[in-house]
């Protein structure tokens, strides 16, 4: 969800949701990760093939605050 969050005076736009959380904890674990870059491996699945191409499916972790693990990936080099 997007949109105006606050008091009529004082409005902010953000995101909420599952989809921002999970990109959050990917953003953290990246800082640490040799390819400074991840995705979700569901999100890899969804893009079309020529977008496919470019990422290795990885390791499985669970993300922080969350119950399901996620599967990682990475840019291919």
């Amino acid at each position: 969800m997007a949109g105006n969050v606050g008091a009529h005076q004082r409005y902010e736009f953000t995101v909420i949701g599952d989809a921002v959380n999970e990109a959050a904890r990917l953003c953290e674990l990246a800082k640490y990760d040799d390819a400074r870059v991840l995705a979700s491996g569901s999100a890899v699945d969804a893009a079309d093939l020529t977008e496919q191409k470019h990422w290795e499916l990885g390791e499985s972790v669970t993300l922080r605050g969350r119950i399901a693990p996620t599967q990682l990936a990475r840019p291919r080099n």
